[in-house]
């Protein structure tokens, strides 16, 4: 198909992106929990007579009998109360679509007509749960990769302009970490502290050690993030509490920078010292030949503009473990002139940004054809 009547037939499909983001926005499921969301999805294939199966939550719509292609959109949005003032807000107190996950929604639903005439092997996946980690992994356990040789997704970016995009080529997107350490030791007055194991001092000196493990036991040239989120111990201030405890996060861009990481944080157990060590997420890494070639199909479609991989995680990264893929950062603008941080309260997105969203996944698929055909 020419780009200009591709262009012509996403354009085509606008009004109804903006008519379900608008539904979803105002009617956001979080969590494993996105049943409306779901049933939507299913409406939508139904009416364009397509074949489709429901795995938990989550969505899988085939256009052809052996799939090869996955598109892939994550539909849950976050625990916040939304101060938007948008005429479509949040009719449910403490929910919102915070990140941009109803843009991806409506997205593939908007553009299903077009794949279906295209006569694409692609497979839809409409997964929940990726702000909690845990919608890709039920999609993969649930066969919704079966068969498939290549996926694609996007994220809103809003440091981006509409009309913009960016693969990055390979590590994309952070391993994400979390870890717990708790200090036990012989609690005492604040007047005796030789008489008592200071908790408090040796979380002090602990805090330390773990924000300098990206700085001294990194090579200056891997990214690596270690963050302290909490701390707690302690009821009176002249009392030395017998127990102090904090959390946080490690995130980096390899899985090797990630394992010494996790080997330094383990290293500080000892008879006072408890850690408990979690591995969320691993690294996105975005499969270089496909990326490239999502590049060259979508040249005169979008503009690629070069953005650097980020610290933040995406679920994504575990499809990438069981096939080659891509995920790319869609431009979604400033809103009012400023650049709105996702998981806000007041987060927003350009809807236009939908239309190259549009155009992304069908070059995508695109792509992916022209390399399976050699």
């Amino acid at each position: 198909m020419e780009k200009k009547l591709l262009i012509e037939k996403v354009n085509k499909q606008y009004p109804r992106m903006v008519e379900l983001r608008r539904d979803i926005h105002r009617h956001p499921e979080v969590g494993m929990d996105t049943i409306r969301t779901s049933d939507l999805v299913v409406f939508e294939a139904k009416n364009f007579g397509l074949k489709y199966e429901r795995i938990g939550n989550g969505v899988v719509v085939d256009f052809s009998d052996n799939p090869t292609i996955a598109l892939r959109a994550d539909m849950d949005a976050l625990p916040i109360n939304e101060e938007t003032n948008l005429s479509f807000s949040s009719e449910i107190p403490n929910r919102m679509h915070a990140c941009g996950h109803d843009m991806h929604t409506s997205i593939l639903i908007g553009i299903m007509p077009i794949i279906k005439e295209m006569k694409l092997p692609v497979r839809m996946i409409f997964q929940p749960g990726e702000e909690i980690g845990k919608g890709a992994i039920s999609m993969i356990n649930g066969g919704a990769l079966e068969g498939i040789k290549f996926i694609f997704g996007l994220h809103a970016w809003t440091s981006m302009d509409v009309g913009e995009y960016h693969i990055v080529k390979g590590g994309a997107m952070a391993a994400v970490d979390n870890f717990t350490v708790k200090i036990t030791g012989k609690g005492g007055h604040a007047a005796y502290p030789h008489l008592a194991f200071d908790t408090v001092a040796e979380a002090s000196h602990l805090i330390n050690y773990l924000l300098e493990i990206p700085s001294r036991k990194i090579n200056p040239l891997d990214p690596a993030v270690v963050s302290i989120g909490y701390i707690r111990g302690g009821t009176a201030n002249n009392v030395i509490p017998q127990v102090v405890e904090m959390g946080g996060t490690a995130r980096s861009l390899s899985q090797n920078v990630a394992a010494t990481i996790e080997r330094e944080i383990k290293s500080l157990s000892n008879e006072h010292v408890q850690v408990v060590y979690e591995k969320e997420l691993p690294v996105l890494e975005n499969d270089i030949e496909y990326s490239h070639a999502i590049d060259k199909l979508s040249e005169g479609l979008i503009r690629n503009r070069n953005v650097p991989p980020t610290m933040g995680g995406e679920d994504f990264a575990f499809y990438c473990k069981k096939t080659r893929c891509a995920f790319a950062f869609l431009g979604t603008g400033k809103i009012n002139g400023i650049e709105v941080s996702k998981h806000s309260s007041n987060f927003d997105i350009n809807e236009e940004a939908m239309i190259y969203g549009g155009l992304l996944h069908i070059a995508a698929a695109l792509a992916a054809e022209e390399l399976m055909k050699g």
